[in-house]
């Protein structure tokens, strides 16, 4: 707009322009004025400027004001998912989200802006999915993890400081995916704040510091602005911000504490905030912005006045907060398919006109697409809104040459504040006022008439904003009237006035302030805008436009007078105010609008076209309004069609232009309306009209967008497609889905439009877009239903409305009244009577008159009456007969005194009003009719009323005028009318003769005589039950014609409505029925049906055994549900209907603490057994009570039924005991935190009564004692005996007659105790096992210490002795089984040395050589450094292995072999004599000694010298070359001629002095050779005999200078001695030693080898220092006492075979128990380390081999018992088919097998006892008697178990003598570890089979033999234990 510089007030600069700024900064050409102050009488200086205010912009929000525009740029997993929030990405990876790899394109992006005029970018670096699009270090949820190869915010931060744009950082608080947002407790559960584990506030803060703290992001390390969104999803978890902390993270690294010029911007900061949302995201700013707001830092609370959609700022707020208004140039924030269309030129100027024009910024959203790009129509877009700033804002008027600004006051006349300063282009400058004059203008004058559309001023808000009215003025001419183009009342950083364009000689701005202050202006512009920046006129674009001053198609008569104004369409506007002035308008298309003006002095007129009148128009209005609609057509056919307007009265009539529909009959689409209301959680249905035409088919997308309503509120991704085919005129879509956000936010608003519109022709209309309120569901209280109410209309308006709604409405108004009463009504219930009732109100639509499709009906019940508005007539006829009065023709007039605000006036004779009525009944109807009559008494007005077919009587009636102290008033008058033919009719009124009719206000309308009929309703109620209503008399009613009546239906306690049936046909199950307008006769009837238990109508329990009774469950007297968190309060206990229940419902989602009650009588006391139906997905339990304790407590499992995918219906059963008789509650739940069954029924039988004793348990007892005895070796015998005792004692009890319950009671105990006191005999299996691993390790004596294997040796000794002992306790094996492995675990390994010397010899001699970069190319020498770090890592390594330090020796081999070479170039010597050369050069007087062509050949050779020292490439020729001609330069410089002809020696005396002063300072002449210093001393004798010399010529003089510089230059230091004889020596020992390749490692010897080689060229280097030598020797030395001799291994083959077997035996979790297994894989683990074990021993690996054996047999098989449980498990179902007790049996063998399938400890015993349990139970099944006779139970044999045989023992069991897998068999006899070998081959007897035996049988008599012998023997297996693998 202008080139602009900062205040000085901020100490800054802005060193580029926008592209806004006008071109140079030349002062302004002023003229002399007249009437206020020029420039040139602004003469004074000094004059004290005016205080500023207190709150004022900081450097960084002035220079946004100042800047404009800022682009917004959203970039993230939304751009790929097309979304606007990521609220259910869930937990997809991250490249499942993100799909770009590389080429973020953010040059083009910020490039693209920087030309348009932008100055900030606003980068999204993490939005509300908490996915960063930046490499964080503190989540793996960003662009790195998703696969992104780059830095996306920095390659934007680089673009920026490219283009000098600046940034800010959008940082969303609000992280959906974080796991430490919100409050959380160790194992995720919400909780309090003060118990969250994980700190949202830390890892927000940790984010900050990573961006702003780091200075590659940003424009050079800096951001202006953070922006903290607010939004906050609805129901997300509760969160606390701590933004202080996070304030001073951002200032610490982005404010003034980083010594920037001001603080960080802060968006969305609370009290801290310094910009601020505007309110909405259409990217507009309210009218009359202020950039204030009120803070309270104590609350950190902002009030920015906000108001539905803006934050208007306060006057006198107590914090500046720059405006910011965010838009958007798509539709969405995101990028997405359906979302890529950049808004019009035309929208964007409207959005920029209505943000920096009215104080604020913008804030354009410009988002990149899914390949890291922006679309180019955007691009395009941007460029194109760019240029339009550009040219609008290029050329300023109001500078342009003759200009003359003029100043109502100038503040001390002073040149400082004159009016010339507004015109500048500097912001700094201002023109003020005196104090005192709180108001002021400038008026700008121009020699000639300018055109222009924009007015542009600024307030110089450095000082602050404080003008608080202005207005703009202009004169066509100076002699003409001033026009007001705009007023108002905040200027701020900017007002923008656009207008429609005008003409003027003069402008004149005004400003006003409050007291105590003074308006000031900065800038002043008076612009023409662009073509696409002009304020376009009202009409669509496509329509045509024609203004009235276009003579081709307006033709107007005379008494027509043009106007213009910028107030008019185009500037034009025509009236007249003579009757008959008329005009013709002339146009091609399919529909005409007629646009003008209305105003309360306007009148009518008839419009025709085509020659035919279409219409009688009025454009009288209560105010004045121009551009209005003032004539619409009817659609047209496609062609030329001519308007014409005749004038009606003399009353004005105003046109402006009008608007025509021309594409092809096409037509034209918009919405219905332009604004709706919606509340929250609701969807909205909007009509889509099309007129104008209905050819083909148009298209068009409805388009959200958020306004302060956001995201959050409603559904931003609703974008439907509109389509109306050929031929359809309307079509009604759902447009807009709002979502219930539980905050209380207030109303919020968003806008729809029409968008995108096809075909191209096609033309979007007047309604393009709506704005829809969201009503705030949260904020609407019982006040705001009152007041609601309170502005409703009532019943007495009821005729002010069409009747269509009416009803609705009704209903909702009383609804509404009766809540507002209500005091106990809840937030809920007032929420929806007041949703209710607004949606009611809102659908009313407003009569504007009768009409044939609603007619005025005649009201004809009695004590009712209607109201007739007058000005609802359906036609008002005027007469033109001479004798009626046609130049005041009858219209509705307004008038405050009239019942509607109007009336209808100026009746006179032949003037007709007519009513379209209906009258349902004839008869007499009485009239009250109100009106007002100015006549003279000898002049009555009356009126006649008459019916066109007779149907009312006629009827005049004369009436009295109607006068109040001279004035007109409204009376009223009464009179009867007679209907006498019901039906539709039309009334007319007019005047009974030549005298006028009077003023008619209303007619109310009652029935006087009119006959009504009544109606008998016949009601019926069936049992259970009752039906009451009013006048209700055994049956029946009377009731009425057209009144109504309403019946209560009323079950009985336990029962419900089944039905309920109006005249025979159901009407459901209503608990009222209202007959509305009875017209005939009616009957009711209503069926009940039982529903669930009462106190009146209980359960009850059957009385006599035998009976069964059934409790459907779905019966409950009530159901309690638990909200506890230990309950499952999301589950509700609730009746559910499905088929499978007996009744079609049961009893569902029962947990913990949610109970169901039955009420019940039970006469009988005793015990009951229940047997419940029921489903369940998992085990549920079941509990029952009695409230009063009536029956005892029980529970009962209720196990799955789930098979397959399916659930089954099952029983339980169970006994209660019923210890009370009478009534009781009974009580179902669920008795922990198991959830109970879905429950069908419970069927209840008399089991026995209280006198009977209880026998269940007793016999449960036995049938367990019989199950244990029947275990035969798993017990010792004492306590098995003494069991059988008690158990044939309690069988007498048992079957003993009329025994008593204490004598039951006391078997029953006594057997209980036996059975506890069975003694288990000991399963020694796992000490067996644990023995023989143990017995392993005991033989590896290279890996333990002899005393650490004798201490085990020891235990494994009183463990053998433990495994021999019969009466060992359980106890004591598992002690000794834990000492064993407690020993095991405490041997000491031998740590075997590591021999690093030959590898820390290569590293010593690798990293010398790694400073030879002269010598070796930097490639080959990096890899040699990183073979060095990597070999220094295992050098340090304490747990280094030697394989480790052998293969990093291989590697530093492998890269010095791999070094190569580069050509040594030696640049030292160049170097220094360029540097000399250099300083020599530069003084002066050398330069002047020489002559001029010698010092140029020095100078030459200089700089030839230094291009090959700047050379890399330089070669060691080029290198010597130019040292020798720069040394031969320097020689041979020659002296200019001397003025006088003695030579010259100050030159060769200061050479020769140097060179023996430096002879002289040497400390140590013995460092150089003699013969080179003895050349110097010969040299410098030399020229001192020269110096003496009187004759020596010059040349003599210069070859004496000469000769001493190249001795010195000369002088060879000397060579130290050094002695490498003892390197020799050792080097020849080593090279012996390396040819024994039989004894030695191969690595040991490479080692060695390497050694050899670093020493050999240590020995070849004559330059070798003696520290190298020495260290070269010590290496040899090192490296042949590091040589490994090598090893014979074991041979494992066999142990290999046994592992692998094994390996896939331990696979099969299902077979075998868990312990057995356990064994074996510690017996593989214990084998792999042996065989990974390369210095273990025969004997080691012979002893693995036999522990892995030995575990392979000690395998317990459960596989088969687990497969015959299964198939047991479905016959427990068949209780149909099989005795109670046969299932019962089964079921405990079941229950019990399953116990020693869960123990993974469980013996072979015990498997094979539990499956033969389980057999046995199968076959004692017992059909039931109904069923033997159809079948019966087969019993199965018993399937025999074939032996299987195990791979690893097959030659023991068969005593093979060929030696195959035996374990210890041996043909030889050897290495069978205790075996004996007969030479018949028939027996072998393995040192393993006692320990087999031991672990099948659990007899471990022989294996302390094996123990024994292995220990005296002295063999000790070593092993360590590897974890084991499940």
């Amino acid at each position: 707009m202008r080139k602009k510089t900062l205040s000085a007030f901020l100490g800054l600069v802005l060193g580029a322009s926008t592209i806004l700024g006008s071109i140079g900064a030349n002062p302004v050409p002023v003229s002399a004025g007249t009437d206020g102050i020029t420039d040139s009488e602004c003469t004074t200086t000094g004059t004290a400027e005016p205080a500023s205010d207190e709150v004022v912009p900081d450097a960084n929000q002035y220079k946004y004001q100042k800047d404009e525009l800022a682009a917004f740029c959203h970039f993230g997993p939304n751009t790929f998912n097309e979304i606007e929030w990521g609220e259910h990405y869930g937990n997809k990876a991250p490249n499942e989200i993100f799909t770009l790899k590389d080429n973020f394109d953010a040059d083009t992006l910020v490039s693209t802006l920087k030309n348009a005029g932008f100055k900030k970018i606003i980068v999204t670096a993490k939005h509300h999915d908490g996915f960063c699009i930046w490499p964080s270090a503190y989540t793996d949820y960003d662009a790195e993890a998703a696969g992104y190869k780059g830095d996306i915010l920095e390659e934007i931060s680089t673009a920026c400081t490219n283009y000098n744009m600046d940034m800010g950082l959008y940082l969303s608080p609000w992280d959906i995916h974080e796991p430490s947002y919100g409050y959380y407790d160790a194992n995720g559960k919400p909780t309090s704040k003060e118990n969250d584990v994980k700190d949202y506030n830390e890892y927000y803060n940790n984010q900050l510091e990573e961006i702003l703290g780091n200075p590659k992001y940003g424009n050079n390390g800096h951001f202006v602005e953070v922006w903290m969104d607010g939004a906050k999803g609805s129901g997300a978890n509760a969160q606390d911000y701590e933004f202080t902390k996070w304030f001073d993270t951002i200032q610490k690294h982005q404010g003034k504490q980083a010594d920037k010029d001001a603080d960080c911007m802060l968006f969305g900061a609370q009290a801290y905030t310094t910009v601020r949302w505007i309110g909405n995201e259409d990217g507009v700013a309210f009218e009359d912005t202020w950039a204030k707001s009120n803070v309270n830092y104590d609350n950190n609370t902002i009030d920015s006045n906000g108001s539905t959609p803006y934050s208007k700022g306060y006057e006198n707020g107590n914090k500046w907060t720059v405006p910011e208004c965010d838009g958007r140039i798509t539709s969405g924030w995101f990028w997405g398919t359906n979302k890529c269309t950049p808004k019009t030129v035309a929208q964007l100027a409207n959005m920029y006109f209505d943000s920096v024009g009215h104080n604020a910024t913008m804030l354009l959203n410009v988002p990149p697409n899914n390949k890291g790009t922006v679309d180019q129509p955007i691009l395009n877009r941007i460029t194109e809104f760019g240029q339009n700033v550009e040219e609008s804002f290029r050329t300023n008027l109001a500078k342009a040459e003759g200009t003359t600004i003029v100043a109502s006051d100038v503040r001390g006349n002073d040149a400082a504040f004159k009016p010339g300063n507004v015109v500048d282009g500097n912001d700094a400058t201002y023109w003020t006022t005196n104090d005192g004059t709180t108001s002021g203008s400038l008026t700008i004058k121009w020699n000639t008439a300018k055109k222009f559309d924009v007015v542009s001023f600024e307030e110089a808000i450095q000082k602050g904003q404080h003008i608080n009215s202005y207005k703009v003025e202009y004169k066509a001419s100076d002699d003409a009237q001033w026009q007001t183009l705009k007023s108002g009342v905040t200027v701020g950083a900017k007002r923008l006035v656009r207008t429609a364009p005008v003409s003027a000689t003069q402008v004149k701005i005004t400003v006003g302030t409050t007291d105590g202050k003074v308006p000031m202006l900065s800038e002043v512009g008076v612009y023409k805008a662009s073509e696409g920046f002009q304020l376009a006129g009202a009409a669509p674009e496509g329509m045509v436009t024609t203004s009235v001053n276009d003579t081709n198609s307006f033709t107007f008569s005379t008494g027509w007078n043009p106007q213009t104004g910028s107030q008019y369409i185009n500037g034009q506007n025509t009236w007249s105010d003579r009757a008959d002035a008329n005009f013709t308008y002339e146009f091609h298309g399919t529909k005409v609008y007629l646009m003008g003006t209305t105003d309360p002095g306007h009148g009518a007129a008839d419009v025709y076209i085509d020659n035919q009148l279409v219409k009688t128009i009025n454009t009288h209005a209560e105010s004045r309004s121009t551009g209005a609609k003032i004539f619409v057509s009817d659609d047209l056919e496609d062609g030329d069609h001519t308007l014409k307007l005749v004038a009606k009265t003399n009353a004005a009539i105003g046109v402006e232009a009008a608007y025509v529909i021309n594409n092809g009959g096409v037509g034209m689409i918009e919405l219905e309306d332009s604004a709706y209301t919606m509340n929250e959680e609701s969807s909205l249905d909007v009509k889509i009209k099309r007129v104008g035409g209905t050819k083909g088919t148009i298209t068009a997308k409805i388009q959200p967008n958020p306004g302060s309503a956001i995201q959050d509120d409603f559904n931003t991704e609703l974008a439907p497609v509109v389509t109306l085919n050929e031929g359809e005129a309307e079509v009604t879509v759902e447009a807009a889905e709002t979502r219930r956000n539980t905050n209380m936010t207030g109303d919020r608003v968003f806008s729809i439009e029409l968008t995108e519109k096809t075909p191209d022709n096609a033309i979007i209309g007047f309604n393009s877009s709506a704005r829809i309120t969201i009503k705030d569901a949260d904020g609407i209280t019982k006040e705001k239903l009152k007041t609601l109410i309170t502005q409703s209309p009532d019943e007495a308006q009821e005729n002010l409305y069409m009747e269509e709604g009416w009803s609705a409405y009704a209903e909702a108004l009383e609804a509404a009244k009766a809540v507002a009463e209500n005091e106990e009504a809840t937030e809920a219930t007032i929420r929806n009577a007041y949703i209710a009732l607004e949606n009611a109100k809102n659908a009313l639509v407003a009569r504007e008159k009768y009409t044939e499709t609603d007619r005025f009906k005649f009201p004809w019940k009695p004590g009712t009456s209607a109201n007739l508005e007058a000005e609802f007539a359906t036609e008002l006829n005027n007469s033109n007969d001479e004798d009626s009065d046609k130049d005041w023709p009858m219209q509705i007039a307004d008038n405050n005194d009239a019942s509607n605000g109007k009336f209808v006036t100026d009746m006179a004779f032949k003037d007709v009003l007519k009513y379209a009525y209906h009258a349902k009944k004839a008869g007499t109807y009485h009239v009250v009719m109100r009106y007002r009559s100015g006549s003279a008494e000898n002049e009555k007005n009356g009126i006649k009323i008459t019916e066109a077919d007779g149907k009312i009587a006629e009827k005049i009636v004369v009436v009295d005028p109607t006068k109040n102290n001279g004035n007109v008033v409204f009376g009223t008058v009464e009179f009867d009318i007679e209907v006498t033919t019901p039906g539709d009719g039309m009334i007319s009124i007019t005047a009974p003769n030549t005298n006028k009719g009077p003023g008619i206000d209303y007619f109310i309308i009652s029935p006087l005589e009119v006959p009504v009929d009544s109606f008998e309703i016949t009601a019926t109620a069936g049992e259970g039950g009752t039906i009451t209503a009013e006048g209700l008399a055994e049956g029946k009613v009377a009731v009425p014609e057209d009144e109504s009546a309403t019946f209560t239906i009323t079950p009985n306690a336990g029962y419900e409505i089944a039905d309920v049936k109006v005249d025979g046909a159901s009407v459901g199950k209503k608990t009222a029925y209202t007959f509305d307008h009875v017209d005939r006769t009616h009957t009711i009837e209503a069926t009940f049906a039982f529903t669930n238990y009462t106190a009146e109508n209980p359960f009850v329990f059957p009385g006599e055994k035998g009976v069964t009774k059934t409790l459907e469950a779905e019966h409950a007297t009530e159901l309690i549900n638990s909200n506890d968190s230990d309950s499952d309060p999301d589950w509700p206990l609730t009746i559910t209907s499905e088929d499978w229940a007996s009744n079609g419902k049961f009893l569902n989602c029962m947990a913990y603490k949610d109970y169901a009650k039955y009420a019940y009588t039970a006469a009988v006391p005793g015990t009951y057994t229940v047997t419940g139906t029921y489903r369940a997905g998992a085990l549920n339990k079941l509990a029952i009570s009695e409230a009063d304790n009536k029956i005892e407590a029980a529970q009962v499992d209720c196990p799955s039924t789930k098979e397959g995918n399916a659930l089954t219906v099952k029983t339980f059963t169970l006994d209660i005991k019923v210890t009370t008789a009478g009534a009781g509650t009974l009580i179902l739940t669920a008795p922990d935190t198991n959830k109970a069954p879905q429950l069908d029924k419970l069927d209840i039988v008399l089991k026995r009564t209280a006198d009977e004793a209880d026998l269940t348990e007793l016999e449960a007892v036995l049938k367990t004692a019989r199950d244990k005895l029947a275990e035969v070796n798993a017990y010792t015998p004492v306590s098995r005996g003494e069991l059988e005792t008690a158990v044939n004692a309690a069988q007498e009890v048992y079957d003993k007659a009329g025994v008593t319950q204490d004598e039951v009671n006391t078997a029953k105990a006594n057997v209980e105790a036996k059975i506890a006191a069975l003694v288990r005999k000991a399963d020694k299996t796992a000490l067996s096992n644990a023995i023989n691993l143990a017995i392993v390790k005991t033989t590896q004596e290279d890996k333990y210490t002899a005393e650490s294997r004798d201490a085990l040796k020891k235990v494994i000794a009183v463990a053998a002795a433990v495994v021999n002992d019969e009466n060992a306790t359980q106890e004591m094996v598992d002690a000794q089984t834990a000492a064993v492995k407690a020993a095991e675990a405490k041997l000491v390994a031998i740590k075997v040395p590591v021999n690093k010397s030959g590898l820390e010899t290569l590293v010593y001699q690798a990293k010398e050589t790694v400073k030879e970069t002269e010598t070796y190319t930097v490639e080959s020498l990096q890899a040699l450094q990183a073979a060095i770090d990597a070999a220094q890592d295992v050098l340090d390594d304490e747990n280094a292995t030697q394989e480790t330090v052998d293969a990093q020796t291989s590697a530093i081999n492998a890269a010095m072999d791999a070094l190569v070479k580069k050509p040594v170039v030696d640049k030292t010597e160049l170097k220094k004599a360029v540097d000399a050369a250099k300083e020599f050069a530069s003084s002066e007087e050398n330069k002047e000694k020489y002559t001029e062509d010698s010092w140029k050949t020095l100078e030459d050779a200089m700089k030839a010298a230094q291009d090959v020292l700047d050379k890399p490439e330089a070669t060691q020729k080029e290198v010597d070359d130019a040292l020798t001609a720069l040394t031969e330069a320097k020689e041979n410089l020659k002296t200019k001629e001397p003025s006088v002809e003695k030579p010259g020696k100050a030159e060769l005396e200061e050479t020769v002095n140097d060179a023996k002063a430096f002879v002289g300072g040497l400390e140590n002449p013995e460092m150089y050779t003699e013969e080179s210093l003895n050349a110097l001393n010969e040299a410098i004798e030399s020229a001192e005999i020269v110096l003496a010399s009187e004759t020596a010529t010059q040349d003599e003089i210069d070859a004496a200078m000469q000769r001493v510089k190249v001795a010195r230059r000369n002088l060879t230091p000397k060579k130290p001695a050094v002695d490498t004889k003892t390197l020799e020596d050792e080097v020849a020992k080593a090279r012996e030693l390396v040819k024994d390749t039989a004894t030695y490692t191969q690595e040991s010897l490479k080692a060695l080898q390497a050694a050899i080689d670093a020493a050999q060229k240590v020995l070849d280097d004559a330059d070798a220092a003696q520290e190298n030598v020495d260290k070269q020797t010590e290496a040899v030395k090192a490296a042949m006492k590091a040589l490994v001799k090598i090893k014979v291994p074991a041979v494992t083959d066999k142990l290999k075979d046994a592992v692998r077997e094994a390996e896939e035996l331990v696979k099969d979790t299902e077979k075998y128990s868990e312990e057995s297994r356990n064994a074996l894989t510690d017996a593989i683990a214990l084998a792999q380390e042996v065989l990974e074990d390369t210095n273990a021993t025969q004997e080691t690996v012979d002893k693995a081999l036999e522990a892995v054996n030995a575990a392979k047999e000690a395998l317990v098989e459960v596989g088969n018992l687990r497969n015959v449980v299964d198939e047991a498990a479905k016959l427990t179902g068949e209780t149909n088919k099989y005795t109670e007790d046969s299932v019962k049996a089964l079921q405990a063998a079941i229950d019990e097998a399953k116990k020693v399938l869960g123990n993974p400890k469980a013996t072979k015993d015990e498997v094979a006892t539990a499956l033969n349990a389980v057999n046995k139970a199968k076959e004692e099944l017992k059909v039931k008697e109904a069923d033997k006779k159809d079948e019966e139970p087969k019993k199965e044999e018993p399937k025999k178990e074939e032996p299987k045989k195990d791979p690893t023992n097959e030659n023991i069991n068969n005593g093979s003598t060929n030696g195959g897998t035996n374990n210890g068999t041996s043909n030889t006899g050897s290495g069978n570890n205790g075996s004996t070998n007969t030479s018949s081959g028939t027996t072998t007897v393995s040192g393993n089979n006692n320990s087999v035996k031991a672990a099948k049988t659990g007899d471990t008599t022989n294996v302390v033999g094996l123990v024994v012998l292995c220990l005296a023997a002295g063999v000790v297996m070593v092993m360590v234990k590897k974890k084991r693998v499940h």
